[in-house]
């Protein structure tokens, strides 16, 4: 139903290289995740070696004159989260929660250093939850106007590229997840819609178009920013038919039981894969649908039109 060219897309072979546990001595980091030593940058604690461009000169003379927050003498701390996983909920569950699951096996009971938001914002909910599933209940957080002092420092590199997934590792966390914070069986029957919040990027052009077709075929439009973790959870276990536009609330397909089935909204000249490659992870049945940017200069941060006509052709297949 799609294009030759767009199809390729989703062919593309994924690759996953070996993926290491550093434990690292005498080293600075900041609220990110990143680790540094002098005035030397420890590549495998930020996302792309390529970005490495972004951490230099004041944030690396902060080690000597930023606040610090010192570790005690004799312990250790993890850093399990980079730059993209400090406020990101995809990031947050899909990249630092296995990568938990790797620190677990030799640091069960290790200190765990968390991002911590200036005030008023909180860190939100997810983050203490999730993390506490996996046993890492003692926390260091640290702001971004701190810098970490540590004689130790453990950090478990990512298990697969930056918006790929290690299957075996995923699923084991949506199991862990769904067994601790929604352990009760439920009948899924709901279809829900995840909307994009107001004044955001990647909104519907259309979008009244969209939501009178989706109310017709019985769908719910819900927000997730509205939600707190346990209800966004409770809310997937409910759910048949989970459609959204590309955006994090996608990563709550986590949740969601065998069988049910995925619709993507996503731009079809520049939007990532990444929840293509989570839903056959989690082997659910996915269906995309390809959508056109209003500004190209955008890219994947464009507000999108949809087709209403293929939109209604993919929910008649799948409900």
């Amino acid at each position: 139903m799609v294009s030759a060219e767009v199809a390729q897309r989703f062919a593309a072979p994924v690759s996953f290289p070996p993926h290491h546990l550093y434990q690292l001595q005498g080293v600075h980091a900041t609220w990110d995740g990143a680790i540094f030593h002098n005035l030397r940058l420890f590549l495998p604690s930020i996302v792309y070696p390529k970005f490495a461009s972004r951490f230099q000169d004041t944030l690396l003379l902060r080690q000597w004159v930023g606040s610090k927050v010192k570790v005690p003498a004799a312990s250790c701390v993890a850093i399990c989260h980079d730059q993209w996983s400090v406020e990101n909920y995809y990031h947050w569950l899909v990249d630092t929660l296995p990568r938990l699951l790797i620190l677990r096996q030799s640091h069960p009971d290790i200190l765990l250093l968390l991002p911590e938001p200036l005030a008023p914002k909180q860190m939100p909910d997810y983050i203490q939850r999730s993390a506490a599933v996996f046993g890492f209940t003692r926390y260091l957080p640290l702001t971004i106007r701190q810098v970490l002092q540590a004689d130790c420092v453990v950090l478990p590199e990512l298990t697969a590229p930056s918006l790929n997934q290690n299957p075996e590792l995923v699923q084991q966390v949506r199991a862990e997840l769904v067994a601790a914070l929604s352990p009760s069986p439920v009948l899924a029957t709901r279809k829900v819609y995840a909307a994009r919040a107001a004044k955001g990027v990647r909104s519907l052009v259309n979008e009244p178009q969209v939501d009178a077709l989706l109310q017709e075929f019985g769908f719910e439009k819900v927000y997730f920013e509205q939600l707190s973790f346990l209800e966004q959870i409770s809310l997937m276990r409910e759910t048949t038919v989970f459609l959204g536009v590309h955006g994090a609330g996608m990563t709550n397909m986590l949740f969601l039981q065998d069988g049910a089935k995925v619709i993507e909204l996503l731009n079809e000249g520049y939007g990532d894969l990444c929840y293509f490659r989570l839903a056959s992870c989690l082997e659910l049945p996915y269906y995309f649908v390809p959508c056109v940017g209003a500004n190209q200069e955008l890219a994947n941060q464009s507000d999108i039109m949809i087709d209403i006509d293929f939109l209604r052709q993919i929910i008649k297949q799948v409900v």
